[in-house]
């Protein structure tokens, strides 16, 4: 593959993390530019990262040289911010949420359909080692026929870590735009397109204390739901329960365990790029109706780690996204991450929402093919 320039919007928390790994990590790549509204955090960045300009957004829009435009800006400014890097004709890569409503999510890619540039978005975990291998195994028949998938993400916000958490708690954010996306690609990638949803919402608290940061000692006020449980239908037939919540402190729900005819395959975080499935076959458990030994009896009690099938760069990474439309255009190919899966991750979580506000059964409108996977095998920065 030829290298790609790259341009980076939003010098922010999680560029760190997107900058760091593509260096480190996919040498086609290569970050030429970065770009924030504050001029004193591109300058930093671009020191600190070694890149060899540091410009304002529109600057960086006006470079043709760049193939690909990041946007790690904050997420109420995604859509206004991915039609300008389009209209520029610029290749776009958008992290999460790419838009807070499918009507805005398909403007914007209208738009770029009208204009020929490809666009991809995250979560691209359901591209890294763990979940690859995972639908590896599923496609393998090893639990049988999946018939029902817990996916949970408990935590306690934002506030104990992040330095401004208050974006985090507008309807721009939540745990259904920020977190549930990793597990919605996840579902999709393994268990295919969602066919209804019914949902309900909870506030356990409006008021969030913030612990660290500048602001640390102060008090911001929530005014969306911040505790979200789910019932989705996949078309398969396959049944999901989902929780996403930003007000439980400590939970041993699994954070996706999918059961099927002939056991249960779990993985520890779709959030996360590396982990090891683990299995428990339908064998161990009716192991001791034939075998009464303390072997057998731990043999059911225990689930079994499974080899991840591609090399893991790191638990937690990002930019694995990026590399893969730069190698979907360097191809001619569709990327992984495009326009259909995009919309119906959208659409999937304003269900969500929409369901637990209303209390109506929602029918999704929009489908899309799971993205195909990618073989074992194959060198880390390499997707065929």
């Amino acid at each position: 593959m030829r290298q790609f320039r790259i341009g980076i919007l939003g010098c922010g928390v999680i560029s760190n993390t997107y900058i760091a790994d593509i260096q480190r990590f996919y040498k086609d790549l290569q970050i030429a530019a970065c770009a924030d509204v504050l001029p004193e955090a591109a300058r930093a960045h671009a020191e600190k990262y070694g890149i060899e300009k540091a410009c304002t957004p529109d600057e960086l829009l006006a470079d043709d040289s760049l193939d690909i435009i990041v946007n790690l800006t904050p997420p109420p400014f995604h859509p206004a911010l991915n039609r300008k890097i389009i209209e520029a004709g610029r290749n776009l890569f958008c992290e999460k949420p790419f838009a807070p409503t499918l009507k805005e999510a398909k403007e914007v890619l209208d738009l770029a359909d009208e204009k020929g540039v490809m666009v991809g978005c995250a979560p691209d975990t359901f591209l890294s080692s763990g979940l690859q291998s995972m639908r590896f195994y599923l496609d393998a028949g090893i639990i049988g026929e999946p018939f029902f998938v817990t996916a949970n993400m408990t935590d306690f916000g934002v506030e104990t870590w992040h330095p401004n958490p208050l974006p985090y708690y507008t309807e721009y954010a939540g745990p259904m735009l920020d977190m549930a996306p990793y597990y919605l690609s996840a579902l999709i990638s393994l268990l295919g397109p969602i066919e209804s949803v019914a949902a309900f919402g909870a506030m356990p608290g409006k008021i969030r204390h913030i612990y660290t940061g500048p602001k640390a000692g102060t008090d911001i006020e929530s005014p969306i739901l911040t505790h979200y449980s789910a019932v989705l239908r996949m078309k398969s037939g396959v049944i999901c329960s989902m929780n996403m919540s930003f007000d439980i402190y400590k939970s041993d729900l699994p954070a996706l365990e999918i059961c099927g005819s002939g056991g249960t395959l779990s993985y520890p975080d779709p959030n996360y790029g590396g982990g090891c499935p683990k299995v428990y076959r339908k064998e161990q458990y009716l192991g001791t109706v034939y075998q009464q030994t303390e072997e057998a009896r731990k043999r059911r009690e225990q689930f079994c780690e499974l080899p991840e099938l591609y090399a893991r760069v790191k638990d937690y990474s990002r930019g694995l996204g990026v590399l893969e439309l730069a190698d979907a255009i360097d191809t001619g190919r569709k990327n992984r991450t495009g326009r259909d899966l995009i919309l119906h991750v959208t659409e999937a979580a304003e269900a969500v929402r929409t369901s637990a506000v209303t209390g109506e059964f929602y029918r999704m409108q929009t489908s899309c093919s799971r993205p195909d996977p990618i073989p074992p095998g194959v060198q880390a920065d390499r997707f065929c």
